[in-house]
């Protein structure tokens, strides 16, 4: 989620299927890490500041 994706994009991009993104989704959401906006008839989802944390601390290890 470097850039803000729909629901729509991560399933090309992912291969998963709508449900399973969908469960994804709602998991980082209550998490804390993703945060989901309106555009129009989409919902992007994007990286919070804590999501973005949380990779770079993978990154570095």
């Amino acid at each position: 989620l470097g850039d803000p994706m729909s629901t729509t994009q991560l399933v090309a991009v992912t291969g998963q299927g709508l449900g399973s993104v969908g469960r994804h989704l709602r998991v980082l959401l209550d998490a804390g890490l993703v945060r989901r906006r309106r555009a129009g008839r989409s919902v992007l989802y994007s990286r919070t500041p804590a999501g973005e944390a949380l990779l770079e601390a993978a990154r570095t290890g």
